[in-house]
């Protein structure tokens, strides 16, 4: 599929301009696996980001958080993301990383859930810069891939992340930097502070790429261009809606007849290659009940969506809410 990348002077010595100015898949924990980034790259995303994945456990060697580090042939580009306090753990996860096919390594300073704060990781990094500039020396140290940082605006109004955080990230080692637009404390509640985000911006000798709010095209589009950013990290907007990346490429942003049958189908089944039955469709289920909105009768089938147990319930409910979606007004 063609693109169609926000494109500016800086992209001439850019390593990764498919990131920096094109439109991501952000990673989201127990959503963004191997089966739903091929979907979207296969409907115009034009890179692709891992699950957060915890330095710590890659330090240690563990098989489970080593495990979060496949990914399929034509999940290409695809950076990994790490999550971690320690700088001597981003050391030796970053080496580990480094030989596996990824394209970049980024760096997660914006999560907010409480149990990645409490371990001093995520958000928390954000209320200790000097801490957070160390982990970016040390990961590029010990890595020939490009390093970015993923922030949020800072942990509380109170306390924001300096104005020229992209100096200092720069100055560290990192070629890019996204931006998701709330506070820590905010979690995902109101608007993205698209004023705060345009000052990170208009500041940052780096590229910027814009996070939050991307629930539409139009949406997402006009967050890039209010904050000035070079690039789009669209994630919850993209959960049940893959269409958007397609959209944001100037194709159609909404499936065509037939289209979310077959794309729930062969989310599945890639699904199915590598978590066994019956898990995998416990599993698909909060796939499933994102897909099934925005039509008369969504309701209904989100219902009967969560008691699936089989392939062929599964079909079943996947024709007849693509026949729903396209006979009948929205719900």
């Amino acid at each position: 599929m063609r693109t169609s990348w926000h494109r500016t002077d800086t992209m001439a010595e850019n390593p990764i301009p498919f990131y920096t100015h094109g439109f991501t898949m952000a990673p989201m924990a127990g959503v963004t696996d191997s089966a739903f980034r091929r979907i979207c790259i296969q409907l115009g995303a034009t890179c692709l980001v891992t699950e957060m994945v915890t330095a710590a456990g890659l330090s240690r060697k563990s098989v489970k958080t080593k495990s979060m580090l496949k990914f399929h042939q034509d999940e290409k580009p695809i950076g990994v993301q790490l999550f971690g306090a320690k700088p001597e753990d981003f050391a030796r996860a970053s080496a580990l990383v480094s030989p596996l096919g990824f394209s970049f390594i980024d760096i997660n300073a914006g999560c907010p859930v409480k149990r990645v704060l409490r371990s001093g990781s995520g958000s928390a990094l954000l209320g200790d810069i000097p801490r957070l500039l160390e982990i970016v020396r040390v990961t590029k140290q010990n890595t020939d891939l490009p390093v970015t940082v993923k922030i949020r605006l800072g942990l509380t109004r109170e306390n924001p992340v300096p104005d020229n955080i992209g100096e200092l990230v720069a100055e560290a080692g990192a070629c890019a930097l996204a931006v998701h637009g709330r506070f820590r404390t905010d979690f995902f509640a109101g608007e993205a502070d698209r004023k705060r985000m345009k000052q990170i911006s208009e500041l940052s000798p780096l590229p910027v790429i814009a996070n939050g709010d991307s629930t539409s095209v139009e949406a997402a589009l006009k967050l890039r261009d209010d904050t000035g950013s070079t690039g789009l990290l669209v994630g919850r907007g993209a959960w049940g809606n893959p269409w958007i990346f397609r959209g944001l490429n100037g194709g159609n942003p909404h499936p065509e007849p037939g289209e979310l049958h077959d794309t729930i189908m062969n989310q599945l089944l890639m699904m199915m290659e590598y978590i066994p039955s019956p898990q995998v469709f416990h599993i698909f289920r909060g796939h499933l009940v994102q897909y099934f909105r925005g039509f008369y009768g969504a309701a209904e089938i989100r219902n009967r969506a969560v008691r699936t147990q089989s392939l062929r319930e599964v079909d079943m409910l996947a024709a007849e809410a693509d026949i729903a979606m396209h006979t009948a007004v929205e719900e």
